[in-house]
């Protein structure tokens, strides 16, 4: 039987960026699942300038170098780049692309004075965008693509948007992880429109935490969420609450991602 192919997106991954517990949970979720013999797992990860090319090995893909990506109107140039996760097995993609990511400082988000960044939708939906892009360079299809957070939550409908010009994606699964329930995951209206997504009329900006919870076809649940409306979304969606594994022994969180590994492969 062939290992199931996953595809991983995330935003922050330990030991390159420590912002929040994500970096940790993303680390531990690609090492256990790349760990077992029947999935074959690649994460990709914004490139920020922070990240040492040097002290991490980071190399050159030559099919992947001034890859294409079209977003928001515009053709952008990106660069993707590989490395391993240190003493692991785990391949890491790293999407480089200077007018997002080159200058952010660790804290990601928000500016050291506690400005939250205005383009945080748009670059993080490029970084989708991008990841899509890089699997079409690559000539490799995931059977599902995990995406956590509201950094990813476009996952969904722009890949339903590529299958509407391309097959070639049409039988991957989605899986989004939802770990936190903020203020972040409001994206403009203008971004869709950009985008060219249909979006519901709302005034200034849409909860892209219920698009993502909409249109994967499974979401697992890191939070002990307590809100109304998230609890009615997910009642009318494939999901799993599984609530914070953050102090959790090593034992213990292995059987989460025993039971997340459990569940991904029956989407197959």
């Amino acid at each position: 039987m062939k290992p199931l192919k996953i595809y991983h997106l995330t935003s922050e991954l330990f030991p390159y960026v420590q912002s929040t517990s994500l970096s940790e949970f993303s680390k531990s979720i690609s090492i256990f699942l790349n760990d077992q013999d029947n999935f074959d797992m690649r994460t990709i990860h914004p490139k920020y300038g922070f990240i040492s090319e040097r002290k991490y090995i980071l190399r050159e893909v030559i099919r992947l170098k001034d890859m294409k990506v079209d977003f928001s109107g515009k053709t952008e140039l990106t660069n993707v780049k590989s490395a391993f996760i240190p003493n692991t097995r785990s391949q890491v993609y790293f999407l480089e692309f200077n007018d997002y990511y080159k200058d952010l400082p660790d804290l990601l988000y928000k500016s050291r004075n506690g400005r939250v960044y205005k383009d945080n939708a748009e670059k993080f939906s490029f970084f989708v965008e991008s990841s899509l892009e890089t699997l079409k360079k690559l000539f490799w299809v995931p059977d599902v693509i995990i995406f956590n957070d509201w950094q990813t939550s476009m996952l969904p409908i722009l890949l339903k948007k590529r299958i509407e010009n391309d097959p070639w994606f049409k039988n991957i699964k989605t899986v989004f992880f939802l770990h936190s329930n903020s203020s972040y995951y409001n994206f403009p209206n203008t971004l869709f429109n950009n985008l060219g997504i249909e979006h519901k009329n709302r005034k200034g900006s849409q909860n892209s935490m219920e698009i993502a919870i909409n249109n994967a076809d499974f979401t697992f649940v890191f939070d002990d969420l307590k809100d109304k409306k998230v609890k009615s979304l997910l009642k009318s969606n494939n999901h799993k609450i599984i609530g914070s594994i953050d102090n959790l022994k090593s034992s213990e969180k292995l059987d989460v991602f025993n039971s997340i590994s459990k569940e991904v492969s029956s989407l197959i």
